[in-house]
């Protein structure tokens, strides 16, 4: 995606609302409020940035690589308003949030959007996982609210 992108997050939907709006045709039952709370107020906007790497990297490296640009790692509430914006893109390639991590069955895990066959689904992987090239992630930059 070359174009800007703009996302809106609505802090008065729950977790759940927001999952509903993307339309998901799976998602790992560990995605849940109380492991991924989603704090806010009002509808506030944030450009955002698919990063590809294009080779093995850590989520570390990633993340460090996404400050190094000036922006931040994205999180599932960012995830959930691209999925819902931009439902195809998912098809094309898995996207990571690492700016949201929950400790689930003892590890640390990140959501992420990805295809499995014709579905689109909402998923976690493992924080210390290598992600392969292929692998892009969110970022994001609060955009000034409109007086």
């Amino acid at each position: 995606m070359s174009e800007p992108i703009v996302l809106s997050v609505d802090y008065s939907q729950s977790l759940e609302q927001m999952i509903v709006a993307g339309n998901y045709d799976w998602k790992n039952d560990n995605i849940t409020a109380k492991k991924f709370p989603v704090v806010g107020n009002g509808v506030e906007q944030f450009e955002a940035k698919i990063f590809h790497f294009d080779r093995n990297i850590s989520s570390e490296k990633a993340v460090e690589a996404i400050k190094a640009a000036d922006w931040e790692s994205g999180k599932i509430e960012h995830l959930l308003s691209f999925g819902a914006k931009f439902p195809e893109e998912q098809r094309k390639y898995t996207i990571i949030a690492l700016g949201s991590v929950a400790e689930v069955r003892g590890r640390r895990d990140v959501p992420y959007l990805s295809r499995d066959g014709a579905g689109r689904g909402l998923g976690l992987h493992w924080w210390g996982y290598d992600w392969l090239g292929r692998y892009r992630f969110l970022a994001v930059r609060k955009l000034p609210s409109a007086a």
